[in-house]
């Protein structure tokens, strides 16, 4: 399979774009100490001020700089580890977690199924987005005398949030899958045989399924990327959202970590005029999702492959 995915084009370079930008930010913030470089004015030989940020890019710094004069592109490489990070473990905790509970449901009888689809039907309906603003609001907005939290609490908070509310529909979804392998003939077949149930679910369910659960590993990567950004425009980021009470009325609400989402809702204001602090981080967070949907295709022309050797194999 390596060695098939290694071949195209796609998935090295996308691959390597999610490796480079993760472990970047990693090196960024181990041996800078997440120091950000900043230029706060320009000034003549009288010491007056002739240019002062924020800078477009190409000037001061390749992807410009922020209202205060940070390079915009080592903040963004900062909240990498951040935003790639923390997403990859949500995905990981929704799909372990769905896959063990979807386990035991598949091998319900159908009357139970059904009422289990029923109660967990709402989380279909109601976006994930407005579920989780709801709970996260009292957490990661910051009140007048500060958070009560520190980080790491609300951090975590947050992640474990992320992942509860996907639970419900990807167990449903995922248990589905497995049902419709229950019902082919040979799994008949091999409970006349004798197979335990465990032996029926390790045997012939998971080598019929797991394919599906790797695409859909990505699709979930994309769909919580996703959210984030939506929480992100609601002015609820990673972590807790600083609030500046008391200070400059233009210093708008913003992240106490550098993710992305936090850097595009932080900054949302400057869209019209300085538009690059915004766009960058967009430009990131589409860049980082087209990655991993070229990931996820590659994974599906490899099983899309194999399994018409596997069936040329069968002819023969």
């Amino acid at each position: 399979m390596l060695v098939f995915l290694l071949k195209r084009k796609r998935f090295l370079f996308s691959a390597l774009f999610l490796i480079v930008l993760f472990t970047g930010s990693i090196i960024h913030t181990v041996f800078n100490d997440g120091e950000i470089s900043q230029v706060k004015f320009h000034t003549d030989k009288k010491g007056n001020i002739i240019d002062s940020p924020p800078y477009p890019p190409l000037t001061e710094f390749f992807f410009g700089s922020e209202r205060y004069g940070y390079d915009l592109g080592q903040i963004v490489l900062e909240g990498a580890k951040w935003t790639i990070g923390v997403t990859f473990i949500v995905v990981i905790f929704r799909m372990v977690i769905s896959i063990f509970l979807s386990s035991f449901i598949y091998s319900l009888n159908n009357r139970m199924y059904n009422g289990l689809k029923t109660i967990f039907e709402p989380f279909s309906v109601v976006p994930q987005t407005i579920i989780a603003y709801f709970i996260l609001y009292s957490v990661l907005w910051m009140p007048i005398d500060g958070f009560p939290q520190p980080f790491w609490q609300r951090a975590i908070f947050e992640t474990f949030i992320l992942v509860i509310i996907a639970i419900p529909n990807l167990t449903i979804h995922l248990s589905s899958e497995m049902r419709l392998v229950k019902q082919e003939t040979f799994i008949e077949a091999s409970k006349i045989l004798g197979s335990s149930k465990l032996y029926i679910f390790f045997k012939h369910i998971i080598p019929h399924v797991y394919e599906k659960w790797i695409l859909l590993f990505g699709q979930q990567f994309i769909q919580t990327l996703q959210l984030l950004a939506h929480l992100g425009f609601m002015k609820l980021f990673f972590g807790g959202t600083f609030v500046p009470y008391g200070g400059p009325i233009e210093e708008p609400p913003h992240s106490v970590s550098y993710e992305w989402s936090g850097l595009v809702g932080g900054n949302i204001s400057y869209l019209y005029n300085d538009q690059w602090i915004v766009l960058v981080p967009i430009v990131f967070f589409i860049t980082t999702a087209i990655c991993v949907a070229l990931v996820n295709d590659s994974f599906k022309d490899y099983f899309q492959n194999k399994n018409v050797i596997q069936l040329k194999k069968n002819v023969k």
